[in-house]
Formats: C-alpha cells, sequence, structure tokens
C-alpha cells in the first residue's frame, strides 16, 4: 500500500477501532499502534485488553499518552505504518496536564510541521464529541470545542477522511486524483528514501546560536564545504571562497564588531519590539568551534560573465545558492549553522585581511549543538510567523490568483 495519512472519526462505538485494524491488514511491513489510553481503573483496565486481544500479533503496541510525536519520528524510517489510537484522548491528556488551550494547539501544529517529511503511513483514530449534549462544566465545553478544532487540523491536513455511521465506512475525503501529465513520474527522480532525507534536511534546517565547544571533524567539515563547491553559478564562474575561521583572537574581534553593530541595530526600534530585539541570542561567534566566512570575487571570470550582462548581481545569488548548499549538507551531518549579518563590512575586511574588491556574503558560525530549534528561533521568540505560502503564489501576472490549473501546494 502507497503512503497515505487517513483520518477515521466518528461516535462512540461506531467502528473506528476495527475498521483502522482492517486497513491496517494492507500494509506488510512492520506495523506499530501508538496507544494514547491511561488505565486509572480497572474498568479501563479491561477495556484496553479487550483491545489488545482484538489486535493480530503483527502490531507493535507503544504506550503514549502525551508525546506520540516522539515515538513516531522514533518509529518513522521502521515502521511501515502507524496507527494512533486515539487522537481525542491524547487531546484529554494535554488538557488535563496543561490547561491550556494554546499550548495544547502548539504541540499539535508541532506534530502537523513533521508530516510532510514522514516516509511512514499514518492513520488517526478521534472521535466527533460535538455532536451531542453541551457538557453542563467550562472543562467539558472547553474540551469539546479544543477536540473539534484538533480534528479540523487533521482533517485538513490529511490524505483522507473516514467517518464511521453504525460500523460503516463513510468516505468524506479522498486524495486528489490529477489527470494527464500531473500523474506521470520522472524517470530522473530520486528514491523515495533519498527523496525523504533531501526534504528532510531543507524542513529542519535552522538558523541556530547555541552551539557546543566539541570539535568539528575535518573530513566532515571539507565534505560540507565540498557540497557548498558544487552550488550553480552564473556562467559556471564559481565566484566563492570559504574562509574558515578557529583563531580565538579573530573571533573575539569579530564579536566586538557584531557587539557595535548589534547596539547600534538595537536603536532602530521602540518600546517591546526594544526589548525583545535586546532578549534575543543572535550570534554564537566565540562558542562556536568553526566560523566560515563566504565571499564572493566578483571579477573571477574577468568583466564578461555569460548571463551577467543585464543582471549584474548574478555572481552574489550564486554564492548564496553555495551558502544554502553549505547549510543544507551541515544540517544532514547534525552540524548546526547560524548566519551573522549583524556586522559592520569594512570592519570585518579589515580583521580578516580581505580586499577591497571581494565582496562578504556571508559569516556562518558550524559546530555541534545539544539540539536544533524546533521552529525558527524568531518564531518562537515571537518576533514573526511564516507567511502562507499560498498568499505568495501568483499565475502570469502578478498578484494574479487566477489559473486554470492551481498547484496543489502542501499544508
Amino acid at each position: 500500500m502507497n503512503k497515505k495519512n487517513i483520518l477515521i472519526s466518528g461516535g462512540c462505538r461506531s467502528g473506528k477501532s476495527r475498521h483502522a485494524l482492517a486497513l491496517g491488514q494492507k500494509f506488510t511491513g512492520r506495523k506499530v499502534f501508538l496507544a494514547t489510553a491511561e488505565i486509572f481503573d480497572d474498568e479501563m483496565k479491561s477495556r484496553v485488553q479487550k483491545h489488545r486481544e482484538e489486535r493480530s500479533d503483527d502490531w507493535i503496541t507503544i504506550e503514549e499518552p502525551l508525546d506520540p510525536l516522539a515515538a513516531i519520528l522514533k518509529e518513522k524510517d521502521k515502521a511501515d505504518v502507524i496507527l494512533l489510537d486515539c487522537l481525542t484522548l491524547w487531546v484529554s491528556n494535554l488538557l488535563l496536564k496543561y490547561d491550556d488551550e494554546k499550548v495544547v494547539l502548539e504541540i499539535v501544529n508541532e506534530l502537523l510541521e513533521a508530516l510532510p517529511v514522514l516516509p511512514c503511513s499514518l492513520m488517526f483514530i478521534t472521535n466527533e464529541v460535538g455532536g451531542g449534549i453541551v457538557p453542563e462544566n467550562k472543562l467539558g465545553r472547553d474540551f469539546r470545542d479544543l477536540a473539534g478544532l484538533v480534528n479540523q487540523r487533521i482533517a485538513e491536513v490529511f490524505d483522507e477522511v473516514v467517518y464511521m455511521v453504525s460500523g460503516i465506512p463513510v468516505k468524506i475525503k479522498e486524495p486528489i486524483q490529477q489527470n494527464g501529465a500531473g500523474n506521470k513520474k520522472s524517470t530522473h527522480e530520486f528514491s523515495k528514501e533519498k527523496k525523504q532525507g533531501l526534504y528532510e534536511a531543507i524542513y529542519q534546517r535552522r538558523d541556530m546560536r547555541h552551539f557546543l565547544p566539541d570539535p568539528v571533524d575535518p573530513e566532515v567539515l571539507g565534505r560540507v564545504l565540498h557540497a557548498a563547491h558544487h552550488a550553480g553559478s552564473v556562467g559556471y564562474m564559481q565566484p566563492w571562497s570559504f574562509m574558515v575561521i578557529q583563531d580565538p583572537e579573530i573571533k573575539k574581534r569579530v564579536a566586538d564588531n557584531f557587539s557595535e553593530a548589534s547596539r547600534e541595530g538595537a536603536e532602530r526600534f521602540e518600546g517591546e519590539r526594544k526589548k525583545l530585539y535586546e532578549s534575543l541570542k543572535l550570534e554564537g561567534i566565540q562558542d562556536a568551534p568553526v566560523n566560515i566566512c563566504v565571499t564572493c570575487d566578483r571579477n573571477r571570470s574577468g568583466p564578461n560573465v555569460l548571463g551577467r550582462n543585464t543582471m549584474l548581481e548574478m555572481d552574489l545569488f550564486s554564492t548564496c545558492c553555495a551558502v544554502q548548499n553549505l547549510w543544507l549538507a551541515a544540517r544532514a551531518e547534525g552540524l548546526a549553522v547560524g548566519w551573522v549579518s549583524i556586522l559592520y563590512p569594512e570592519r570585518l575586511k579589515a580583521d580578516l585581511g580581505i580586499p577591497d574588491s571581494i565582496e562578504i556574503v556571508a559569516y556562518l558560525c558550524v559546530g555541534h549543538t545539544e539540539s536544533f530549534y524546533k521552529k525558527p528561533l524568531l518564531e518562537s521568540a515571537g518576533w514573526g510567523k511564516r507567511l502562507d505560502l499560498k498568499d505568495l503564489v501568483f499565475y502570469d501576472r502578478w498578484e494574479s490568483k487566477e489559473c486554470d490549473n492551481p498547484l496543489l501546494l502542501p499544508e
């Protein structure tokens, strides 16, 4: 069975679990049953035991009432399908633990953000709790509303949604089928595993500020720079150079440069925005064992460069492609990278002995980290949020949304 994410919803005792287990028989690989129920009394113990007996022996049971994402990430490369039973109990557990709808939704969003790079199929079971009597207490009403909102978010991003009615599955959402060339696969596409690795590096790349003092393996860093050197460049001029900086004295001078530039930058903001700016950690120059200054030699191929005559900045853009290659390769190697842009460039040139004719494109901090940020640091701090892609895609004319064959954008 091809990878597919299926949400199975319905009322109490409507046959949701039985239908999910039946769908599970179509998967031939490792099957994981992720249980969110907690056993507090004999009655619940009996229910759980009955559910276990209904499952065949090829299901591996993992109990995780609060953090199913951790279990999913641990099993994603081994499992063919992961069945979560159930979403409603998980939301209930979170609400009882945190008593904060915002916190619960943030945790749910973390799960949703991980979905695009998961190689395995998912089946989530949930309950429709809004069709009965209005709860008499506030906690009950809060839970009902929150469970309904979570169901909506999951249903929006899952490929298929099934509603169980008296044991009968009714499909209320199916994968959109494209006609013609849209269905044709390229003979040049990567394998599923290779594509997974690429997208995982892209989605999990972070601009890091926290580093461990552990040294960076020279062989690993060599591979990272080799990947950077294989970026595309206008006229194949390869205008980049990479200065690897490890001298503590040089790093201190660069850090002093940053401190002065940052103080000036703070004065451009006022009130709460200024306070937030001053609270942010915006560099790891001296913490990171390695700094890399990426430069652009705009004269490397002479005055006439194929493809640069009408867009003179193309050599700078090419160097940015090298920086992105470096960043993604570093993430794949488990190395953290942070781009420091709050610097006086002429002072940096003087400290590094860079000629006037050479342009500085990026100053990067590179090293190991205890953990990568779950979200971009500025998003977590409340400085900004990711824009909606659908608002940034136009067709044929600037800001035109009219198109006979619009793109299918992932959530």
